[in-house]
C-alpha cells in the first residue's frame, strides 16, 4: 500500500532493466515460502511476458522446512536457481557456499538506486561480500478484536505481559470466547524472544570479549515457558495451538474472523490478509480490528527487524537470467500489485509507504521497538538451529510432553552445545 509519489522504478524502467542482452530459450525456478502464491505466479507470468526468452516455474514451500530442504539440496548441486530465505540465514549459506555473492551478480545489471538503497544488508554479508538481496521488511505486532474486549469489559489496549493475561483471563470468564491464542509450534520462536528481549535475556548475547554467550537463565526460560503455557492450561486458547506452526493457520484467522478469540500476535502480511478476509465478508461494515505494539516486560517492547532475502543458487546454470528475476522482483511495481501484504525492505520504497489506521501498531512497532538479530546471527549458533532448537523445546513444555524445568535445562544444554562453549 504505496503512496503513488517518486516511483523510481517504472514499468517503462523495468522493462529496459529485464532487456539486456537476448538469451535462448531459459528455464528457472523460483522457491517461494510465503502464502501470496497465487499473486506470485501472476507476477512471474508478467516477467515472462517482459522476458519471452525465460520461463519461471514456482515452486511453494513452507517455512519450517525451507532452510533444511535447500541446505540438502544445494550441497549436491541442485535446487531452485532463485531462493526466498529469511534475512538471517543468508550468512549461514553463504559460508555453505551455496549462494553466489551480489559482486559476480551485478555484472549483469545494477539496482535503479543501488544496493545502499536496500536495508538490512549487513545481515547478508559474510567475510566482506554480501551473498543476498533484502527482499521485504517487517515485524510482528500484537491484534485486538476491539469488540471482544469492550465485551469482557477491557478498557484499552494491554501493554504488558502481566495486562495481556488479565485481559485474556478476563475475557474468557466474561464471554467464553479464547483470550490470547498463538502458534505454539515451530513459529513459538517469536513470542518467547519478544518476552525475554522485554526482559533484559536473549537466547544469545555478546560475551564483551568478543566472543558469545547464553544470555538466559534456567529460571527465566522456565517463567517464560510457564506464561506461554497458562493460556493454554487455564482454557483462554485451544489445545491445538501447540500443533499450529504459522500465525496464518485457517483455524486462528477464522477465531479473530468470526469474534470467538481476543488477541493474537502476527506479522504484518498475515494482519493485512485478516484485514481482506473481513472486509471481503462484511462489505461496508466497520473493522473490528486494532493493532498494537508488542508487551513490555521490565523493559521496553521489543520485536525482530525481520524480513525477506533472495539469494542465487551457487549452482544455477543461468544466472544472468536468474539475476533479471531477482531485479523484477524488487521492483516497485511487484509490491503495488502482486506482493501487497509486505513492506519492501528498501529505504526509497519504505518511505512512501501509507499505513491504514488498523496498522498504527505495526507502525509504531517497526519504527521504534525493534531491533536486529544481532549476536543471534553473528555466533557460532547457526540461527537455523537455533530457532528450530528452541521451539521444540518450548513446545515440549507447552504440550506436558516435558516439565518446564526440564525442557529448560535440556535447551541451556543444547546452546551451550551450539555455541562451543
Amino acid at each position: 500500500m504505496f503512496v503513488k509519489k517518486g516511483i523510481v522504478v517504472s514499468v517503462s524502467a523495468a522493462l529496459a532493466l529485464c532487456a539486456g542482452s537476448a538469451l535462448a530459450e531459459t528455464a528457472i525456478k523460483f522457491r517461494f515460502n510465503d502464502s501470496e502464491r497465487e499473486e506470485m505466479r501472476a507476477a512471474l507470468d508478467e516477467f515472462e511476458s517482459m522476458n519471452p526468452d525465460i520461463k519461471v516455474e514456482l515452486q511453494t514451500i513452507s517455512w519450517k522446512d525451507a532452510r533444511d530442504q535447500f541446505l540438502r539440496e544445494a550441497a549436491v548441486g541442485q535446487g531452485p536457481d532463485v531462493v526466498h530465505i529469511a534475512f538471517v540465514w543468508t550468512q549461514e549459506m553463504a559460508e555453505a557456499e551455496v549462494v553466489m555473492p551480489i559482486e559476480e551478480l551485478v555484472q549483469y545489471g545494477e539496482f535503479a538506486n543501488g544496493f545502499d538503497d536496500f536495508i538490512a544488508t549487513d545481515l547478508t554479508e559474510y567475510e566482506g561480500k554480501a551473498y543476498g538481496v533484502p527482499w521485504s521488511a517487517d515485524t510482528w505486532a500484537m491484534v485486538y478484536r476491539t469488540d471482544v474486549l469492550e465485551s469482557a469489559g477491557v478498557d484499552g489496549l494491554p501493554t504488558t505481559w502481566s495486562e495481556l493475561k488479565a485481559a485474556s483471563s478476563a475475557v474468557k470468564e466474561k464471554t467464553g470466547k479464547n483470550g490470547f491464542a498463538f502458534a505454539a509450534a515451530n513459529q513459538i520462536w517469536f513470542p518467547v524472544n519478544y518476552y525475554l528481549w522485554s526482559n533484559g535475556a536473549g537466547f544469545v548475547v555478546e560475551d564483551g570479549n568478543g566472543g558469545y554467550r547464553i544470555g538466559v537463565s534456567q529460571a527465566q526460560l522456565v517463567e517464560a515457558m510457564d506464561y506461554f503455557k497458562s493460556f493454554i492450561s487455564d482454557g483462554e486458547a485451544p489445545e491445538s495451538i501447540v500443533t499450529i506452526d504459522q500465525p496464518h493457520d485457517p483455524s486462528l484467522m477464522q477465531a479473530l474472523l468470526d469474534g470467538n478469540q481476543a488477541a493474537a500476535l502476527m506479522p504484518t502480511n498475515t494482519f493485512r490478509q485478516l484485514l481482506s478476509a473481513h472486509e471481503e465478508a462484511n462489505p461496508g461494515e466497520p473493522v473490528p480490528f486494532a493493532s498494537g505494539p508488542m508487551m513490555a516486560g521490565s523493559g521496553e517492547p521489543q520485536t525482530h527487524l525481520g524480513g525477506r532475502t533472495l539469494v542465487v543458487n551457487s549452482s544455477t546454470d543461468n544466472p544472468e537470467a536468474a539475476w533479471k528475476l531477482v531485479q523484477f522482483l524488487t521492483s516497485a511495481e511487484l509490491f503495488e500489485k502482486y506482493y501487497t501484504n509486505q513492506f519492501p525492505a528498501q529505504k526509497s520504497l519504505l518511505a512512501q509507504i501509507d499505513y491504514r489506521p488498523e496498522e498504527s501498531g505495526f507502525a509504531t512497532q517497526l519504527a521504534n521497538h525493534t531491533r536486529t538479530w544481532g549476536a543471534y546471527a553473528q555466533s557460532n549458533a547457526q540461527m537455523g538451529q537455533l530457532w528450530n532448537t528452541t521451539s521444540r523445546a518450548f513446545s515440549t513444555a507447552l504440550s506436558g510432553q516435558k516439565s518446564s524445568e526440564d525442557a529448560a535445562a535440556e535447551l541451556l544444554s543444547e546452546l551451550e552445545r551450539m555455541l562451543g562453549n
